[in-house]
């Protein structure tokens, strides 16, 4: 009793330290980051005043600036889409002989993937980008192939850790059902990411909104900006909504 009384005392301190040390760690990097002295200069004020306000006017009136738009922002969600499917599929392979391996080569497979895997989420897909465009060209061809294998790492730690936890789930319904819906879930992240990489010329809507900033088009750049929310908040929720369902019709389900 005695001894475990000791245990669970030294489990807490632990406990204590580490919260103390999380707390020393962020005032420290805050007081070392964080400047805002900037933020009481009355010019940079002026400036950021002027920029809310030309945003809040989006120029919807041009005719082609609404056009541009819409074919920019269609265009990535096309990037997006493409690497999404994509990197559904080639993730699965990856996930069915990493997530449970039950015999040495198994263990093998797992052991020379996860490395190879953190490598690929290491690195920003702003650099991957740059290495496609060199291969293929500027462009959304550029921008898939980045997207592409940025993705495919994701969702195989998506897959593994959702496979691993549910082990009472059959591999048929976790291809047929969950798999697809993780997938969907990462459709909005990568929008986003798609958006982002066309400032370096891998395609869609970026391109378009990074010209506008450059040329102080806020009024275009607005509507592009709200182009860009309206999308990827709505399949965001949309994607949502379908995971919460799929979990609650399928809630109990065990078939080995």
């Amino acid at each position: 009793m005695d001894k475990l009384k000791d245990v669970t005392k030294f489990k807490n301190i632990a406990k204590i330290l580490y919260w103390l040390i999380f707390l020393v760690f962020f005032i420290y990097s805050f007081q070392s980051i964080m400047d805002f002295e900037g933020a009481t200069n009355p010019r940079r004020q002026e400036s950021f005043i002027r920029m809310l306000t030309a945003l809040s006017k989006p120029n919807f009136v041009e005719g082609e600036t609404s056009r541009q738009v819409a074919e920019k922002i269609w265009e990535t969600f096309q990037i997006a889409f493409i690497a999404t499917v994509t990197s559904a599929i080639l993730a699965i392979p990856f996930t069915f002989f990493s997530a449970r391996p039950t015999s040495f080569l198994g263990h093998g497979f797992n052991i020379l993937l996860q490395p190879m895997l953190s490598v690929v989420r290491a690195v920003h897909p702003l650099i991957i980008t740059i290495l496609a465009i060199a291969f293929v060209g500027i462009g959304p061809t550029a921008g898939v192939l980045a997207l592409t294998l940025f993705s495919t790492a994701m969702l195989i730690g998506s897959y593994s850790e959702y496979a691993q936890q549910q082990t009472s789930l059959h591999w048929g319904i976790l291809f047929n059902v969950y798999f697809p819906s993780l997938a969907f879930k990462q459709l909005p992240v990568n929008i986003l990411i798609a958006t982002v990489l066309g400032f370096m010329g891998g395609g869609g809507i970026g391109f378009l909104l990074q010209q506008d900033l450059s040329l102080l088009n806020y009024g275009d750049a607005s509507v592009a900006i709200m182009a860009c929310i309206i999308l990827i908040g709505s399949i965001d929720l949309i994607s949502r909504a379908i995971w919460r369902k799929i979990q609650k019709n399928t809630k109990g389900i065990s078939l080995g």
